[in-house]
């Protein structure tokens, strides 16, 4: 007999906090497997996480790829600009965020997601016979891939770094199972516990298909990328390795040929338009659509999409509208004369510009890194991505040769020039190769991502390492601003709404004054 199932089609932001985010303002009520597997297509439910309403992170400013400017800090901030928690972060002043605001990242990220994969499991378990079916195995495991990818970036950014050698028994975040608002929420999961029920959701995950048209949803070989990711934040680098090279192999198969999953920019242009007028110093190309091998860029089924999660916006590259730009520090990661990244993305604009009461604050030209607009960017797996992991893995054991060969692929399809190679790469030992490779790393990833700021969380395991970074320092102007990368600073607080709802937590509310501007 099959069940009819509730399904919590959307959430009333105002009433987050009730039920971590879970209450239903619509209903669906799918009665077949397959409808339930349709439920999975829904980028908007699963695109938020480290995130706000405008589609950037104030989480990716406690990184080092973005900067703001000092007319940005001597008038918008103090202004016009509604998102100040993302200079808050800039400036290292605690909280970010005010304790007594909604919290996007919770309410529209981790738990709204969360209650959609919850749902669409229960709701095949729920019935008769569906969840021992091999499509229903299949898009259970698909769900679980989905949770388990949402509470490990959620609780890692809600609390610190897994350490192999130290202790995990920081609280993050509740790892809720259930889709039911009725059902009372667990106890915080310590990180320990946190990465336990990951590992746990992602060996169920395995029953996850070969194939999908959607990489919203993850295939067989994207459960393997996300194992080689959750091995990545617990530093086992062999079951890394391992994890990755099966990801790569299917992903391989199933494509054809690394072509099939990686865009040659060498291949890449912009359309010319003759009537194209840019501003003195600026380059036309903000305007033009960027050509390749195919005209998918702005899709989430490009070809180097392997599972899909929308990426923040990144910095603007429309004439006065950008809020930061790329650091000086992350564009000199590249070689403008062959780095095709660079040549196609890194444009000149005209930066903020405006005058109030007689004074003007004007930035001049800048550069804008503007990949995100060209291109949808992903803070889940790109194939890029998972190359680099396996890249990583293969140094971090000792595989010079082999990671040299995956760098070198990589580097085949961003780079100019007769010889792509990484420069006298044969020579380098094995932490000048990591460096090399982790380099890579943050030229491929979306520059306002999580993605950059949990590396740099994880990395200050590699005590000594000239990847380590113990402390960020942020610069406006002649202004400084340092923060060691620890706890209080790395870690996302719970806002009170969400604190007064959950007693059984034992947590304090958060009295702390919030003041994003205080340390101008």
């Amino acid at each position: 007999m099959k069940l009819k199932y509730l399904f919590l089609l959307s959430i009333a932001c105002s009433s987050c906090s009730d039920f971590l985010d879970v209450k239903p303002i619509g209903k669906l009520i799918p009665t077949e497997i397959e409808e339930f597997e349709n439920l999975l297509n829904n980028e908007s439910t699963i695109k938020y996480h480290f995130m706000d309403n405008n589609n950037t992170s104030f989480y990716s400013m406690l990184a080092d790829n973005l900067s703001i400017s000092e007319n940005l800090d001597k008038y918008k901030y103090i202004s016009s600009y509604v998102n100040k928690d993302v200079y808050a972060a800039y400036t290292f002043n605690v909280p970010y965020e005010s304790p007594i605001k909604p919290q996007y990242t919770w309410e529209w990220g981790i738990y709204r997601a969360a209650g959609l994969f919850n749902n669409v499991i229960e709701g095949i378990e729920g019935l008769d016979g569906a969840a021992e079916t091999e499509n229903g195995k299949a898009v259970i495991a698909q769900a679980k891939a989905g949770r388990a990818w949402s509470y490990m970036v959620g609780g890692l950014g809600y609390g610190p770094m897994y350490n192999p050698n130290g202790d995990n028994s920081t609280k993050t975040i509740p790892y809720r199972t259930s889709g039911d608002p009725t059902v009372p929420n667990p106890d915080l999961a310590t990180t320990a516990e946190l990465m336990q029920f990951v590992k746990k959701d992602l060996d169920d995950a395995l029953d996850a298909p070969e194939n999908v048209v959607n990489p919203c949803r993850a295939n067989k070989a994207a459960v393997h990328a996300l194992r080689a990711e959750y091995f990545m934040y617990m530093r086992d680098w062999t079951n890394m390795l391992k994890e990755a090279s099966e990801a790569w192999s299917r992903s391989v198969a199933l494509k054809g040929s690394v072509d099939n999953m990686i865009y040659d920019f060498n291949q890449c242009y912009y359309d010319d338009d003759p009537n194209a007028d840019p501003a003195e110093g600026t380059d036309k190309e903000l305007s033009l659509d960027l050509r390749g091998q195919d005209l998918l860029f702005n899709q989430s089924i490009h070809r180097e999409n392997l599972f899909y999660r929308t990426a923040p916006a990144g910095c603007a590259t429309t004439n006065g509208q950008s809020t930061y730009y790329p650091s000086d520090d992350f564009l000199a990661l590249f070689d403008p004369n062959t780095d095709r990244r660079y040549q196609l993305f890194a444009l000149r604009i005209l930066g903020y510009s405006t005058t109030v009461g007689g004074i003007k604050y004007e930035d001049g030209i800048k550069r804008t890194y503007c990949r995100s607009s060209k291109m949808l960017t992903n803070q889940g797996i790109t194939y890029p991505q998972l190359l680099l992991m396996k890249a990583e893995a293969e140094a971090r054991t000792s595989d010079k040769t082999n990671a040299l060969k995956d760098l070198n692929l990589l580097r085949k399809y961003r780079y100019s020039g007769d010889n792509t190679d990484l420069p006298n790469g044969s020579s380098l030992n094995e932490d000048e190769l990591l460096y090399e490779i982790l380099k890579e790393r943050r030229r491929e990833l979306p520059i306002s991502s999580y993605q950059r700021t949990f590396d740099i969380k994880r990395f200050v395991y590699d005590t000594g390492k000239p990847w380590c970074q113990t402390t960020i320092t942020h610069k406006i102007g002649s202004k400084t601003y340092s923060a060691p990368v620890n706890n209080e600073y790395y870690t996302l607080p719970k806002s009170n709404s969400i604190i007064e709802k959950n007693p059984q937590w034992g947590l304090e509310v958060d009295n702390r004054p919030y003041d994003p501007l205080g340390k101008k």
